[in-house]
């Protein structure tokens, strides 16, 4: 089931450099197909952050040797301006699984192929614009960059600059030269008479235009729109004019940098092209994640964007270690550390704003501790620095301490809401002891003994691998039935989370993995639409059961761990086909076959790399 990025309003494809984020989209919210950046971010990566207006910032094409425009939104009212032909989609893709995205699409025979992409250390957006024609005959055309801003402070010369905060500024403009025009886009594009905005305080598209000779059997020239964002209208301004004097450039130099970077990530055997092309893309959207300061979040959809979950930042940190960027990982790890805010019960909350680092958790979760450890231990095994351990051994030791003191009398963590935030008084859910809670804990504490014994810690060592221990005999006693490990004491249905704990987290007998694997394909495969639910009973904002990307990566890797190769692959290629065809993959599927949460960086394309890894016996866990 490939689609395009936008099926779904939520779904973006991320361009960004970790100064500067944008998201593109080929379908507007209405589903109609539109290639067009939706939204562009400074400083940082957070709703609040945005710079444009909607809807954002697309093309509008007029062929002088036609009689049809490409014209996305039906804007032009011409007589033969609009024979009932609606833009298609041919292509999307990033370029060599690198940061630069191209999509191709066109309107009856006008092809129009862009690229978006960010300059390495720039807070600039650049997308190319190139026409040719479906049967390659030569023409003239029109080509009309629009954009829609909040509002317009100043024009200097023909670049229009617009402030959204005092330290947000934007500044837009198009090479080669051309003049903007501000107002009705209809007008603007037709010739016809139009009132000019240079100094607004109101929301106001902006159109470009610049005629371009389309070649016989080739693309034009490219057209460049600049956009340049500062903390000063200076600052974006400047930005802008020593962009465009190596523009020309840029694109070359951008995949050259995106290249080289790609050339740290650790060597596969040889894959399929088409697992290549994930795999570096997954690598790419990793690296895409993480702001200018290291720190990793999602960057995929609403309501979450510009949101720092622990969990996820640990995901993002850990599978950038296990793919050999060391450096980023390092970063992001401190960067994610930072964020640590103590709950009243010496817990940390999970879920943090990136601009007023506030906590915005709507759950009570206690994997927290288990997973710091796990992302600390993930580095610097990899890493072996033990000035990182000295630096973060406070809070190595207060994580696993918090896990010793906070079991009751059944041996498990206290009762909470587990991995997936569906339990709670909030959604009318009692709280339970959840395996992954505890089963999580016990692997952050048999790593939390690796590197107290690093620091000649030897007495906390040998308590925090007592406290392991005991949590998984509590698991044994408690939560498995017959052999089939469940979701919690409290209940024999099943949460796909515990076969991490056979292959990625491996503290489980292996006795359990067989009878629990089996009686998770009967019971959490969709009969439907393939793919592994979450768990059993599952509550949702959308109140249904739908398949997830990463449970089905989770269960590909536990029959791997079983030696069942043929199983594993099959779980595995259900996610590939149900990536978009840039080649991301949802966080899970709603219903109608849409994709939620295209370019999560942490269970979706983490699972691809992790996954990979996982199957030709690369996965750093011991």
């Amino acid at each position: 089931m490939h689609y395009f990025i936008g099926k779904n309003q939520d779904n973006h494809a991320p361009i960004s450099n970790g100064s500067v984020l944008a998201w593109l989209q080929q379908y507007d919210s209405n589903c109609r197909p539109v290639d067009k950046v939706s939204q562009f971010f400074f400083p940082n990566f957070d709703l609040s952050s945005a710079l444009f207006d909607e809807p954002g910032s697309y093309i509008m094409v007029k062929d002088h040797h036609e009689k049809i425009w490409y014209d996305p939104y039906g804007t032009v009212r011409e007589e033969f301006g609009q024979v009932g032909e609606i833009v298609s989609m041919n292509s999307a893709r990033y370029i060599n699984g690198c940061g630069i995205y191209e999509v191709v699409s066109h309107k009856g025979n006008t092809v129009v192929k862009t690229k978006t992409w960010a300059p390495s250390n720039k807070n600039v957006l650049i997308r190319s614009i190139q026409v040719k024609t479906l049967k390659t005959n030569p023409t003239t055309v029109s080509v009309f960059p629009v954009v829609h801003l909040k509002n317009i402070v100043q024009k200097i010369n023909n670049t229009f600059i617009s402030r959204i905060s005092s330290n947000q500024w934007l500044a837009a403009a198009v090479f080669p030269n051309s003049k903007g025009i501000t107002g009705d886009i209809g007008k603007a594009v037709t010739g016809g008479k139009i009132s000019v905005f240079e100094h607004s305080l109101i929301p106001v598209p902006l159109v470009f235009t610049i005629p371009l000779n389309v070649p016989n059997n080739q693309y034009s020239h490219p057209v460049y729109q600049v956009f340049a964002a500062g903390s000063t209208k200076k600052e974006a301004f400047l930005e802008l004019q020593n962009v465009m004097k190596t523009i020309e450039k840029s694109e070359q130099h951008t995949l050259q940098e995106w290249e080289k970077w790609h050339s740290k990530t650790i060597k596969l055997n040889t894959l399929p092209p088409k697992l290549e092309y994930n795999w570096k893309v997954s690598n790419t959207l990793l690296k895409m994640s993480l702001q200018e300061n290291g720190t990793p979040i999602l960057i995929g959809f609403k309501p979450y964007q510009g949101n720092v979950w622990i969990r996820d930042s640990l995901w993002i940190v850990s599978t950038l270690a296990l793919a050999g960027h060391m450096e980023e990982a390092v970063k992001s790890l401190y960067a994610t550390l930072c964020y640590l805010k103590e709950r009243p019960d010496q817990n940390y909350y999970f879920a943090y704003n990136v601009v007023t680092g506030l906590p915005n958790e709507h759950a009570f979760e206690n994997d927290t501790t288990g997973l710091i450890l796990y992302g600390i231990w993930q580095v610097w095994s990899l890493l072996k620095d033990q000035t990182m351990l000295h630096d973060m051994w406070n809070v190595i030791d207060h994580s696993a301490n918090w896990i010793l003191k906070n079991r009751d009398s059944t041996g498990l963590i206290l009762a909470d809401a587990g991995i997936w935030e569906t339990f709670g008084p909030h959604l009318g859910e009692l709280f339970e002891h959840m395996t992954w809670t505890s089963a999580i804990s016990s692997f952050g504490l048999l790593k939390a003994a690796e590197m107290a014994e690093a620091l000649q810690e030897n007495d906390k060592a040998k308590s925090f691998r007592k406290g392991a221990h005991e949590l998984i005999e509590s698991i044994e006693k408690h939560n498995v039935h017959n052999g089939v490990v469940c979701r919690s004491k409290e209940t024999n249905l099943l949460d796909a989370s515990v076969t991490l704990f056979f292959s990625e987290f491996p503290v489980f007998p292996k006795k359990w993995l067989e009878p629990t694997v089996t009686a998770i394909q009967k019971r959490l495969e969709d009969p439907f639409i393939g793919g592994i639910w979450r768990h059993e009973s599952l509550t949702t904002e959308e109140g249904d059961l739908k398949p997830w990307t990463g449970p089905t990566f989770w269960l590909g890797e536990a029959f791997l761990a079983a030696g069942d190769v043929k199983q594993a692959w099959k779980y595995f290629a259900h996610n590939y086909r149900n990536s978009a065809f840039c080649g991301l993959l949802p966080e899970l599927l709603y219903s109608r076959g849409r994709a939620r949460g295209i370019s999560m960086p942490s269970y979706s394309q983490s699972g691809v790399i992790r996954s990979l890894l996982f199957s030709q016996g690369l996965f750093h866990r011991n």
